[in-house]
């Protein structure tokens, strides 16, 4: 089995918040707001094949999220891949089940209760006996170069509010567009302030030549949290 990382607020990451994440606003050095706890393993590949797609290798990772609190908070995860070049990958929520499936059976002795990503959203109640096991899932990524991160938000209730640093007083914040459904609506297009959450990031390096790298081992670099 893959070493599985325990992320705990209290203990495993505190030492990371301290490390140099940019000059950005960094998270509080201890918990201001609710926090589950992760337990991750490092992203592995799976080729697939599915009916009507034929062939595709799929990027996944296998999580158990707990909530070490006193009451039960919404579960909405957020895995992102971002990579060397900032290319930000979301995972696909519409993947076919045939791919869960194969990932649940590859890892059926370690994971006996492993719930698709959709199933895995919804409130999740306070103590160890309602930690939930299940999977993100990432269709058909380039991984080609030498480093990625993973974030994983969602896992905390802190929040900051920031100016933003773009922000053009002579122009509307506003402005109203028709949507596919052909009816109009209003974006935010020059926002005077963001909201950053506290997110979790790891960091990988996929070492030897590029060719090779199909097929490496992703290495676990630093684990930290930031304000994303």
């Amino acid at each position: 089995m893959m070493p599985v990382a325990s992320v705990s607020v209290l203990a495993a990451l505190a030492a990371f918040v301290a490390a140099d994440v940019g000059k950005g606003p960094q998270p509080s050095p201890t918990p201001v707001a609710w926090e589950f706890e992760l337990a991750f393993e490092d992203p592995k590949r799976i080729d697939v094949f599915v009916p009507g797609e034929g062939t595709t290798t799929y990027w996944y990772v296998l999580y158990t999220v707990s909530n070490p609190g006193r009451q039960g908070q919404r579960f909405f995860p957020l895995f992102q891949i971002v990579t060397e070049d900032l290319r930000v990958i979301d995972t696909d929520m519409g993947i076919n089940l045939r791919v869960f499936d194969e990932i649940a059976a590859r890892h059926s002795k370690v994971y006996k209760y492993l719930v698709p990503p959709t199933q895995a959203i919804g409130a999740l109640l306070a103590g160890d006996d309602n930690a939930r096991e299940s999977v993100a899932i990432w269709r058909g990524v380039d991984l080609s170069q030498t480093a990625f991160s993973i974030f994983v938000a969602g896992l905390s209730g802190e929040t900051r509010v920031v100016e933003n640093p773009a922000y053009r007083a002579d122009e509307p914040e506003t402005k109203t567009v028709i949507g596919t459904d052909g009816r109009p609506a209003i974006v935010t297009v020059n926002p005077r302030t963001f909201t950053l959450r506290k997110t979790l990031e790891v960091q990988y390096t996929l070492p030897g030549s590029k060719h090779a790298r199909s097929v490496t081992v992703p290495q676990r670099g630093q684990v930290r949290w930031v304000m994303r």
